[in-house]
């Protein structure tokens, strides 16, 4: 530590940012490398969750088929043939919509995650993107 209550980054010992109190460079450094590697983590993660929800709309027709309609048409155009597939009588609940929110809530907690990991990297003065 230098003089005066200062680590030799120049930030007054004590100083709090939101991720905890400054450490030593040695420290600083292994925390921003443990930053980086969770950034990357969280990265491929986020990368495969979109990959994933591509494939998944892709077959949503296949995911209907399966899990059953989680809409259907009422009003003066239900009755309407191009739209007996999405009647009421094919209405099967919303459980066709549960791998959908599976990953959109997945997607959430990724970004969440990176944007804690990049807001932690900022105040160590690495900026990731």
């Amino acid at each position: 530590m230098g003089e005066a209550g200062f680590l030799r980054s120049g930030v007054m010992q004590g100083f709090r940012p939101a991720w905890g109190y400054l450490v030593d460079d040695e420290e600083r450094g292994a925390t921003i490398d443990h930053l980086l590697q969770k950034f990357t983590e969280a990265s491929a993660r986020k990368a495969a969750l979109v990959s994933e929800a591509k494939e998944f709309a892709a077959r949503i027709g296949e995911v209907r088929e399966a899990l059953g309609n989680p809409y259907y048409y009422s009003g003066g155009n239900y009755g309407r043939p191009e739209n007996a597939d999405e009647s009421i009588a094919k209405f099967s609940g919303y459980k066709s919509h549960e791998p959908a929110l599976r990953l959109a809530h997945a997607l959430g907690d990724a970004d969440r995650e990176l944007s804690a990991l990049r807001e932690h990297l900022l105040q160590l003065g690495v900026d990731v993107e």
